[in-house]
């Protein structure tokens, strides 16, 4: 854990000591990720600590709590509009709006318009929006937004690609083998699994109101695809089963990759998308993970390629170690140098999809504010021009950002 942590301090050290385009991007990815994880403290219609009836009140730490099931609202306060409440004393957010607070005196205000605000404290910087909502407070909370989609898909990814392509590097087409019984219960498990968990599964007692489409059905998939291997296995099947069966690990999975390339991206994605039951940002991570590993695995498969001819690879095989081993333990964190810089593409491109959907209208729940949500709303009103400029500015200039830190990551790295 301490090699791990002295070597990133070392890595940050000399990103720092590299080109001012990368330390500036440091500095931005930094204030990316405090304004992602502290949105509610920066803008929220609660304030911190308030004074009402001369009771004390935490309005914004009991969302949170509230939010994440430690405890619930008084039956009083459910519905209780703070901001219109005759507080004895407040300690505001810097931004006095939620996301989703509509001010029905503001709608479609530009940040120059005079605006009907009981003082500057209350001013929207940025505009609103149609419906009145805060510019300014939907570009900081849909910066969480962005965090959890690009982050949660670029690591879904991440752990695709590596697994598969590794696999695929390091043994090839003729060095992995498994026996016929284990390969039986491998496909008559897939198949199973592809019924219970995508076809049947709404007769069975986790259906798609308890667990998402994609979540349960997936777990169900692989859960039972790998019972049906150990299965197999144990019974053996007598001889015929228990004969080795080399299995074409690389050729299979450079196909599965190339059939994924060749498929329109976007078309796929808004196939996907549309038969989804309901929209969460759980079903977009899970989609755009599953469809954007494909470039990881070829970094992991190529680097694997030239490592596992490697004088350390073969005396580790000539001492008897078994492949596993050598591959997870030995080849594998030598070849994941490439892989930390295509995530932060894989990262900018979760990002510009999730845009590129929120603008459409489709995979996000209507009641999420993103920043593609926000550029949507500025093809209802054409004047409006500040539902264009600053979410496309909060889009662009994360996307450089990313960029960026990929630069810096493939150098400093050398």
């Amino acid at each position: 854990m301490f090699k791990s942590i002295q070597k990133i301090s070392i890595f940050l050290k000399k990103i720092k000591e590299g080109k001012t385009s990368w330390r500036w991007a440091l500095r931005t990815f930094y204030l990316f990720i405090f304004v992602a994880l502290f949105a509610n403290f920066i803008a929220n219609d609660k304030p911190y600590f308030c004074s009402y009836k001369n009771q004390w009140y935490a309005p914004v730490f009991k969302e949170i709590s509230v939010h994440t099931g430690l405890s619930q609202w008084p039956a009083e306060l459910v519905n209780t509009r703070w901001y219109k409440l005759d507080l004895d004393w407040a300690f505001w957010p810097p931004v006095h709006y939620s996301a989703t607070q509509n001010d029905r005196l503001n709608r479609s205000s530009g940040p120059f318009d005079e605006q009907n605000v009981r003082n500057n404290w209350f001013r929207h910087w940025l505009g609103t929006n149609q419906d009145g909502q805060d510019v300014l407070a939907g570009m900081i909370w849909g910066a969480r937004i962005a965090l959890l989609i690009g982050f949660g898909a670029a690591f879904l990814a991440g752990i695709i690609g590596v697994f598969l392509g590794a696999l695929a590097g390091f043994f090839g087409d003729i060095d992995y083998s498994i026996s016929r019984s284990q390969l039986l219960g491998v496909i008559l498990g897939m198949v199973v699994g592809l019924f219970l968990g995508f076809i049947a599964r709404q007769h069975l007692w986790f259906s798609n109101e308890r667990i998402s489409f994609m979540t349960g059905g997936l777990a169900l998939f692989f859960m039972i695809s790998y019972s049906g291997s150990y299965l197999f296995k144990k019974l053996r099947f007598g001889a015929w089963g228990q004969r080795k069966i080399a299995i074409p690990l690389d050729n299979l999975i450079m196909r599965l990759i190339e059939t994924l390339n060749a498929l329109p991206g976007l078309l796929l994605l808004l196939s996907i998308v549309a038969i989804m039951p309901r929209p969460s940002i759980l079903s977009v991570i899970l989609i755009l993970g599953f469809l954007s590993w494909t470039g990881i695995a070829r970094f992991v498969r190529g680097e694997l390629l030239r490592i596992r001819s490697l004088e350390y690879i073969e005396a580790a095989k000539t001492l008897g170690f078994d492949s596993k081993r050598i591959l997870w333990r030995h080849a594998l964190p030598n070849a994941m140098a490439p892989v930390f810089v295509s995530l932060t593409f894989a990262v900018a491109g979760a990002i510009i999809v999730e845009a590129s959907l929120s603008f459409l209208g489709i995979g996000m729940p209507e009641d999420i504010v993103s920043w593609g949500s926000l550029l949507s709303d500025a093809r209802e009103t054409s004047k409006a021009w500040w539902l264009a400029i600053f979410p496309g500015i909060a889009i662009s200039s994360t996307i450089i950002m990313l960029y960026t830190l990929g630069e810096a990551f493939s150098t400093a790295r050398k």
